[in-house]
């Protein structure tokens, strides 16, 4: 898991470690699941339910990895996975925030984040 995280630190040049997604693990803040193509795990998935605010709560993936070009062959059964799991806590959507465009998918672009160094 930590090379999965590290890969997505590296492409996003946020500033959150490993460390910090185990610590919301063991406090129970993330929930983390294991993506397996028959008994090889390829990547996982950490998410955490967003609070309810106008529109309703909001499943929101921390952090998704699959291993190089396993994406594309996984991606509708993650997709759905996420949609179920989102449902079932009565959420209205899943979220993220990535470096790439997931338009195509059926993802609706939010917000661009920008940030300003002071």
């Amino acid at each position: 898991m930590r090379g999965g995280l590290e890969h997505i630190i590296a492409k996003t040049a946020d500033d959150w470690i490993p460390e910090d997604v185990y610590a919301d693990l063991r406090a129970g803040v993330l929930a983390l699941f294991l993506i397996y193509r028959g008994d090889e795990r390829i990547g996982f998935i950490a998410m955490q339910a967003w609070p309810a605010y106008h529109d309703g709560p909001r499943l929101f993936v921390r952090a998704l990895w699959v291993s190089p070009g396993s994406l594309r062959e996984h991606q509708d059964e993650i997709q759905g996975w996420l949609a179920d799991c989102a449902r079932k806590i009565g959420a209205k959507a899943v979220r993220m925030a990535s470096p790439r465009r997931w338009d195509a998918a059926g993802w609706t672009l939010k917000q661009h984040i920008f940030e300003l160094p002071v």
